[in-house]
């Protein structure tokens, strides 16, 4: 059975042709993303009350709302922020969801917003759920303004809402969103006093307009043969209908109807509550996201040509431009990643060349394409997608996937060599070496498994690299036991007796170094201690040296794009965060390799990184977006030259230039939630600490999420001077807000667009505070109504702007902003220890909470151990299994777990920090490092001479294994030099951290465990029971 695909040659070819055919089918189907795809694990509930200050929005909106999601065992975080008008309660799922158990819980979150709706006071909105899209839009398209005079917003509406559309008809298109799109709405603009001296409040006329507008179905007529429907006629379809509506019916059969008391007109929302700018001009912008596992190329080429069909049927005066294309990056990326495997590729032939000869490089560098071939169908199979996580995995596992074919073919070589024919070559080398290379495969997989199988964000990030690692190596076995051999077998070689060693036929060997080698390996054998110092030293130097590493999740990007945000006071308005986006618009423009700028306000931005997004919705003083740069060369030095300079020219605001950062969003590189009841010491506490933050040095800004001292106008009605006029303190409220905010009253439908209807007072009416005062209420016995400054006093009061709370607790929540391409975690010490000097204590009561980038690393930490230390113990098993020895499993995992001292020294020698992908590359290496320790004691354990001290054949087996134990370190090393030439900073850590661990772990295989291997056979208790069984009591051979 082991040598039927050398038997069957015919076999072995349609086997090769399948493989092939079918990865060429799998690579044209294979969906294409520059990233992966996350899950929508995060989203929040945006609830409206009008008029409610933020402690009001807590009790009565955020409260119950926030008490009936936390009911929920799916959610693991909720946390809420209660400003003036708004609710926005931010959601976490449980890392360990499924992406189908995520699916189920938003199902379960939406049923109890729901019952808990009959708890939120009168006049509350509808409450939206919004789950966050983790990913970049596939393409962003801008419809800006560039003609004379104010921009024609209601046709850039209309477009916007049309190429939308056309987008969500292209086939491939997951959803479509529109930002800074104006709101058109309907205004009956009422006059007061005309209203009033009619004896109708604002909300009565309100009232009576939306009766008016009759879409309600009236029921159906029943009979045998058909059902009939009926309904009332007279729905709102243009403004003279609204203008007709009669508000008062007189006796004499006259009316007195809108059009009599106010002017009713289709515009824009006024103010606005979003807004979008591109280059400083006012412009909206449409983004689509491509369905997943979708040939983004493909689609991108339809969609361009879409864009261009509707840019010749736009407007002159509108510019339609394509501001952000992800085909571009993925292709870009993708072809870097392929251009790596290629170079790969050649280096590890080189290797096989130098170390094996041709026909070596030959026979298992066909297990390269081969493998990777495979690989493919099996992605195709379960449906994976190629982006840069499924690729680097290839990259990576380039040297692994033939260590098991360089193993096969050395065996069968030396099994030649002693004399064997083809057919007992290959059966007694895949004999000897099954239950070896499955262990070793099977390590492999089980150390990259806790990444392929790990829950949370963390996890679907980069849980594909592990998926493509482990199908790399289960790929390689499988080859290694078919296809290998009928290869070594079909392109052998006739040997002659006493023939010289020919270095193109058999690779590089010089004497006198192999001399010399053997006497090391003797050496070691003969004085274990040295083998051990060998293995132990370097490893315990690595670990001391890794202690000093700073630490880092994910790095920041080097993109030819960065991220800008704007932060005004919580009192500013729309028109303040306009004018600041117009200014920092024109500031970075004046830069060198700035190519477009975007601002949006009121809303999120369009995300052009996939884990780029801020939960700014309904927040009028706050602008983000992103700047576009023609090359990515001057990424880093530009965004701390901005941020440098331009947090100069706003000195009233903070603003933010960001480079773009890998891994699961993080809304600060620094931290700190501080929970506690009272606003006033928690406000106390925030600025105490901010302070401390402000002075440590690598910090730009920092903020509280708790702000107080927002100015409220107080009116103190006097209840009977209140009750004199008509109303009530609770109608008076309701009158005063009707009055300033309008009230919805129906709406139109044009087409399949509904365009609300709003009865509001005259914006001269609602600009001043004089204007409060003049306000007048209710109507009067001559139908004048009271002046709403009559009733009592008017103060300006300071009252708390927001209030957030996190898992039901109030918090502030305290965020530090880094310099730009800093690294958090010595900054963050720094603080602590300025923190601890200062002798700052929270009040019984408080205490402080550790986030941001520190409590994003440990989580993703704890997961991956919690994965790693089971798969550990049944890698540990099935050594034993292997072995059927206990003490041989250890030496094995010892020599994996000082293989991760060395894999510290690799990222040391580098400079680099020890990131979350350092920790993943030294994970991995647990299972690649023990693989050619694995080779070496299944040899010795095979040699009844070895077993019984016998040095001399100790050391042979060790110098006979030497060949294939350094081609399959070079061969591993070389396939991650393209990653370290190219400096990519993602990557760097977890190619250094397993090109050191590979190359000491040639060390431990042919040194330490030889050495530690001697100790035990030359243990006087072995000798003992020898000599008791009858065995050998003499001397074992010994080196002279």
């Amino acid at each position: 059975m082991r040598t039927l695909f050398y038997r069957l040659p015919r076999l072995s070819i349609l086997a090769i042709l399948v493989i092939l055919a079918g990865a060429i089918g799998s690579l044209l189907t294979l969906g294409r993303q520059e990233d992966p795809t996350l899950g929508e694990r995060f989203g929040y509930v945006l609830t409206t009350l009008p008029g409610a200050d933020a402690e009001r929005i807590e009790a009565t909106v955020t409260d119950p709302i926030e008490s009936a999601i936390r009911e929920l065992p799916e959610v693991d975080e909720v946390r809420s922020t209660s400003r003036q008008n708004v609710s926005q309660i931010n959601i976490s799922m449980d890392e360990s969801l499924s992406e189908s158990e995520v699916e189920d819980a938003w199902t379960l979150v939406r049923g109890k917003v729901d019952g808990a709706r009959a708890n939120l006071p009168q006049g509350t909105s509808f409450p939206r759920i919004e789950r966050q899209y983790v990913g970049a839009s596939t393409m962003l398209v801008s419809l800006v303004w560039t003609g004379d005079g104010e921009p024609e917003l209601a046709v850039m509406s209309r477009l916007a809402r049309n190429l939308s559309d056309r987008f969500q008809n292209l086939p491939g298109t997951e959803e479509t969103e529109i930002y800074g799109l104006p709101r058109e709405e309907v205004r009956v603009v009422v006059d007061p006093e005309a209203l009033s001296a009619a004896g109708l409040s604002m909300n009565d006329a309100a009232r009576l307009v939306a009766a008016s507008d009759a879409k309600a179905p009236a029921g159906q007529v029943r009979g045998e043969r058909a059902d009939v429907g009926i309904e009332i006629g007279g729905a709102f379809d243009g403004i003279a209908r609204i203008r007709a509506v009669p508000l008062i019916q007189r006796g004499d059969g006259s009316a007195l109807r809108v059009g009599d008391i106010a002017e009713v007109r289709k515009g824009i929302e006024d103010p606005a509550t979003v807004m979008n700018f591109t280059n400083g001009r006012r412009s909206v912008v449409v983004g689509a996201f491509i369905q997943p596992n979708q040939r983004v190329d493909q689609w991108a080429e339809r969609a361009r040509a879409l864009v261009s069909e509707f840019d010749t049927a736009s407007p002159a005066a509108i510019d339609v431009q394509l501001v952000f294309d992800q085909s571009e990056y993925t292709g870009a990326r993708l072809n870097g990643l392929a251009q790596n495997l290629a170079f790969s590729s050649v280096i590890v032939f080189l290797a096989l060349f130098v170390v094996m000869g041709w026909r070596a490089a030959f026979v298992v560098g066909a297990a390269l394409p081969l493998t990777i071939a495979l690989v493919l169908i099996l992605f195709n199979l379960f449906g994976y997608p190629l982006h840069q996580m499924s690729v680097t995995g290839l990259v990576i596992s380039l040297g692994l996937l033939i260590d098991n074919a360089i193993v096969v073919y050395d065996e069968y070589d030396q099994e030649r060599a002693r004399g064997h024919g083809v057919v007992e070559s290959i059966d007694i080398a895949l004999s000897k070496l099954f239950g070896p290379l499955f262990a070793s495969t099977l390590t492999t997989a089980l150390a990259f498994a806790p990444i392929a199988l790990m829950p949370g964000a963390a996890g679907e990030f980069i849980g594909m690299l592990g998926v493509s690692v482990i199908f790399s190596v289960i790929a390689s076995f499988v080859l290694s036991m078919t296809i290998i051999p009928f290869l070594a077998g079909r392109f052998d070689r006739e040997r002659q007796p006493g023939e010289r060693k020919n270095w193109l036929r058999d690779g590089i060997s010089i004497d006198a170094v192999t001399d010399g080698y053997r006497w090391t390996v003797g050496a070691v054998l003969k004085f274990p201690p040295l083998g051990l110092a060998i293995g132990l030293v370097p490893a315990l130097i690595g670990f001391a040296l890794g202690g000093s590493l700073p630490l880092q999740f994910f790095p920041q990007t080097e993109r030819d794009q960065f991220q800008v945000e704007i932060s005004l006071p919580p009192t500013a308005t729309i028109f303040e965060a306009e004018r600041a986006a117009m200014k920092a618009t024109e500031l970075l423009r004046g830069y060198d390799h700035v190519e477009l700028v975007n601002f949006t306000l009121g809303e999120s931005a369009p995300r052009v990184y996939y884990n780029a997004f801020n939960n700014t919705q309904g927040v009028p003083g706050f602008a983000a977006g992103w700047v576009q740069l023609t090359d990515n060369l001057s990424t880093r030095r530009m965004v701390r030259q901005i941020q440098d300079e331009l947090r100069l020219e706003f000195p009233g605001a903070q603003f933010l230039a960001l480079p773009f950062e890998q891994g699961p969003p993080v809304p600060a590189p620094i931290e700190f939630y501080i929970r506690g009841d009272n606003l006033e010491t928690l406000n106390r506490l925030g600025n105490e600490t901010r302070r401390i933050l402000a002075a440590t040095p690598g910090v730009t800004y920092t903020q509280a999420s708790l702000q107080m001292g927002a100015p409220t106008v107080t009116i103190r009605a006097d209840e009977a001077a209140t009750a004199m006029s008509g109303a009530r303190l609770a109608g008076l409220a309701s009158d005063v807000r009707a009055e300033l905010e309008g009230v919805p009253a129906g709406s139109i439908l044009e087409g399949i667009e509904e365009i609300p209807v709003r009865v509001i007072a005259p914006d001269a009416r609602r600009s001043q505070l004089s204007d409060l005062r003049a306000m007048t209420i209710g109507a009067g016995p001559m139908g004048a109504g009271t002046p709403l400054a009559t009733l009592g006093e008017m103060t300006l009061d300071p009252q708390t702007a927001v209030i957030t709370r996190f898992d039901g607790r109030r918090v502030n929540q305290i965020f530090g902003f880094t310099e730009p391409f800093s690294l958090p975690s010595p900054i963050l010490e720094s603080f602590q220890g300025a923190l601890d000097e200062s002798g700052f204590e929270t009040p019984p009561g408080y205490d402080i909470l550790l986030g941001g980038e520190a409590e994003t690393r440990s989580e993703a930490m704890t997961n991956l151990m919690s994965l790693a230390v089971p798969l550990i113990i049944i890698m540990a098993g099935a050594v034993t299994l292997v072995f059927n020895s206990f003490r041989l499993s250890m030496l094995i995992l010892l020599t994996g777990f000082l293989s991760v001292g060395l894999a510290f020294g690799g990222v040391w020698m580098f400079n680099l920090p020890l990131g979350f992908n350092a920790i993943v590359g030294s994970l991995g290496l647990l299972g690649i490092s023990i693989n050619s320790s694995i080779v070496v004691l299944s040899l010795l354990q095979g040699s009844a001479a070895a077993r019984a001290d016998d040095v001399l054949a100790q050391r042979e087996i060790v110098v006979d294994a030497t060949r294939h134990i350094v081609a399959t370190t070079l061969t591993t090393m070389g396939g991650f030099v393209p990653i370290i030439l190219t400096g990519d900073v993602f990557w760097l850590p977890l190619a250094t951290a397993i090109a050191g661990g590979v190359a000491g772990s040639a060390l431990l295989a042919l040194y330490f465990t030889p050495a530690v291997y001697r100790l035990m056979t030359m243990k006087p208790g072995r000798r003992l029971v020898s000599r008791l069984r009858g065995g050998p009591s003499g001397p074992a051979r010994q080196l002279s």
